[in-house]
């Protein structure tokens, strides 16, 4: 009986083995997946074990993506830690993330009515991407959104960026 129980714990560790290695590349095609379906939980899970493999290498082909996925499957559950760390990521590559980038994850939150963390994305990309149409879209779009949902707060610090009345 004893050889059994063994045999079966060395047949259940070498199964639990065999699954257990994820291919970063998979997980963030994986995530991004999610992320179109709209499954944030899933999506950030994906991400995370992608930067879990690739660890703290932002020389690593996939980290900007794996980590702009990360920052975008939280920006509507965790808004204010995904606007703190698009801005840091910019900070520490500078060139690599882009307007566009602000601009899908500041959507995301305006989209979901997280104005405050939209409207702070959009006012430091506006400071990088000075002359972005996509930024220029994204203010309008919050200014509408913020409107719409009779937020005074958001609709006054977007007439101060010049979305809003005479600016």
């Amino acid at each position: 009986m004893r050889r059994i129980s063994t045999l079966l714990l060395t047949s259940l560790l070498f199964l639990a083995s065999c699954g257990g290695s994820a291919d970063p590349a998979e997980q963030t095609k994986a995530g991004e997946r999610a992320l179109g379906t709209q499954d944030f939980s899933a999506a950030l899970s994906e991400f995370q074990g992608a930067l879990s493999a690739i660890g703290d290498n932002p020389q690593d082909p996939l980290y900007l993506r794996a980590k702009l996925g990360e920052i975008e499957a939280r920006a509507t559950t965790d808004a204010a830690k995904a606007k703190d760390d698009l801005i840091a990521l910019a900070a520490a590559l500078p060139g690599k993330v882009s307007d566009r980038d602000f601009n899908r994850i500041a959507s995301r939150m305006g989209d979901a009515g997280l104005f405050s963390e939209a409207i702070a994305l959009l006012a430091k990309a506006e400071e990088l991407f000075p002359d972005s149409e996509h930024l220029k879209k994204l203010g309008a779009k919050l200014a509408e959104n913020a409107q719409k949902a009779g937020d005074s707060s958001a609709m006054d610090a977007l007439a101060g960026l010049g979305y809003v009345g005479d600016n």
